[in-house]
């Protein structure tokens, strides 16, 4: 997701006259402006509501197609929402909620339609992983991987880079990416501590292969980026007879692209920081040998968590057929979804006691070493997962996320928009290769400006539509479209991982940009020919 990159001037940064008298109320003087764009600046949300006005006047005036009267309306509301998401000048929580009063509206959806596409099945699934990320997290399992990996790499710094991204890589596929970015940042920051001064070059690579890694790892799963779920949620839009998009298959596709362009990734920050620099690189990585001996054995919460995830992760993988397999939902339950196995495996670690709650036979079986349940957090700890305790980072936002581009995808089909302008599209010559790759620099020109999820939740349903009517598969180019709303490595709002290594400070925009350009044109190229 985006961060926002508002110029927006605050009224506390805005010189304003004192009152003249204590006491009186006077009305404040009217803010002075340096330049013309500064005082758009400060009127953001006027400019926007007025251009949302205009939208919805030309729209409601012009019909598109008179056999399809609904299009316009379904247009303005596209074309509202998707102001608000590239202006940001409101949160995308709030701006998500438009379609759900725009549509009924303009009567183009009902409501209840509406709020049946908003919390789906997929919603659940994310539940599901923003649990077991928790649990991760706050018993410390991510640093205990990132450190094996790293301290069986070697000294040398490819090696070492690779280290780091394999960790990353691994992490940001069952965690959000900005939660894996900024988990690492303590680790990193001790391990840049330890490196020479004149080893900043190299110091740029490590930070720039955490962001970028957690990136692309978040490809490759269903849960790894809400991107992947409003994928999810429009492919039971637009094939609603069609069922769940089954968990393996979306990995089965997915991991193969993310592996390619993490070994790609590898190979150009090796080349460029390391094997062509004339800095020699000495590393020690003795920093993590020790982070690695204080955390000492395996903790009973580890280990619970450990098979939690492992359990997790096989369940997903072989509910749904997969070749002869017929999948295990057909003995146990067919109406199970990805959601419901991701909720039905997490839950119990809100029941499940912790270490030092469990009896004392347990933990002499156990080892008392194990089960100290060592938390930074105000409170005791009682389970391995305590609401009040994990409920700052519950991501409630991404839920309203991904019901707004539901919505959104609903409203665009059921207005005849989608149809509409997949005719026009249509109507465009080229192959299928070069409908791809014009789409895909599209959508990656977009994604660095717009969050990807706000990208994703725009072209998705008429890039499938398009397809459809160009004889295309429309499931693949509206896959294509998900990864590539992905590729996003130029700037540091273009999402969050990029922000978490830019605000260290070691790292230019004009640097990042200049290496995530290269990076978007291969990505590109490979996931076109992919």
């Amino acid at each position: 997701m985006t961060f926002a990159d508002e110029k927006m001037m605050h009224p506390e940064d805005i010189e304003v006259e004192q009152f003249s008298e204590a006491g009186k109320s006077e009305a404040p003087a009217e803010p002075k402006y340096d330049t013309v764009m500064d005082k758009l600046a400060y009127h953001k949300k006027g400019v926007v509501v007025l251009l949302s006005a205009l939208i919805l006047i030309i729209c409601l005036s012009v019909d598109l197609d008179e056999q399809r009267p609904l299009a316009s309306r379904g247009l303005a509301v596209l074309l509202i929402v998707a102001l608000w998401w590239l202006t940001e000048v409101l949160p995308l929580t709030v701006s998500s909620l438009f379609p759900i009063v725009l549509y009924p509206l303009l009567a183009v959806a009902s409501p209840s339609a509406l709020a049946g596409k908003f919390f789906g099945g997929t919603s659940f699934l994310f539940v599901g992983g923003f649990i077991i990320g928790l649990a991760i997290e706050r018993w410390g399992l991510h640093i205990r991987i990132i450190c094996a990996v790293v301290c069986n790499t070697g000294k040398r710094p490819d090696v070492l880079l690779a280290g780091f991204m394999g960790a990353v890589f691994l992490l940001s596929m069952w965690i959000s990416n900005t939660a894996t970015a900024v988990c690492m940042m303590p680790v990193v920051h001790t391990f840049l501590k330890q490196l020479p001064d004149d080893a900043h070059k190299f110091k740029q690579a490590v930070l720039l292969s955490v962001g970028w890694s957690a990136s692309i790892g978040g490809i490759a799963t269903p849960v790894g980026t809400p991107t992947n779920g409003i994928f999810l949620d429009q492919y039971l839009v637009l094939w609603p007879n069609a069922g769940e998009f089954p968990f393996a298959t979306f990995v089965f596709a997915a991991l193969p692209l993310a592996l390619i362009l993490l070994f790609i990734l590898w190979f150009s920050i090796s080349a460029y920081f390391v094997w062509f620099s004339k800095t020699k690189i000495v590393i020690n990585t003795e920093t993590f040998h020790q982070m690695r001996r204080d955390l000492g054995p395996m903790t009973y919460e580890e280990i619970i968590v450990s098979l939690d995830l492992v359990v997790l992760v096989a369940l997903w993988f072989t509910a749904s057929p997969i070749g002869s397999f017929p999948g295990w939902k057909v003995h146990v339950a067919e109406n199970l979804n990805s959601g419901s196995i991701g909720l039905l495996v997490t839950l119990p670690l809100f029941i499940v006691p912790c270490g030092a709650q469990l009896p004392k036979v347990l933990k002499n079986l156990l080892g008392d070493n194990r089960c100290l349940s060592k938390v930074e957090e105000k409170k005791r700890p009682m389970h391995i997962l305590d609401w009040d305790a994990v409920k700052g980072g519950f991501s409630w936002e991404i839920l309203f996320v991904f019901g707004g581009g539901a919505m959104l995808a609903y409203g665009t089909v059921a207005s005849g928009l989608a149809g509409w302008i997949a005719e026009q599209l249509s109507q465009v010559g080229g192959g299928e290769f070069g409908f791809v790759l014009i789409v895909s620099c599209v959508v990656c020109m977009v994604t660095e400006v717009v969050s990807n999820t706000s990208t994703m939740s725009i072209f998705g349903a008429i890039i499938a539509a398009t397809a459809s009517l160009k004889g295309f598969n429309g499931v693949q180019m509206m896959m294509g479209v998900c990864f590539t709303a992905s590729f996003c490595f130029m700037l540091p709002t273009a999402t969050p991982p990029n922000m978490v290594v830019y605000a260290t400070g070691l790292i230019k925009v004009r640097e990042m940009a200049k290496m995530g350009a290269l990076l978007d044109l291969i990505a590109i190229f490979v996931g076109t020919c992919y």
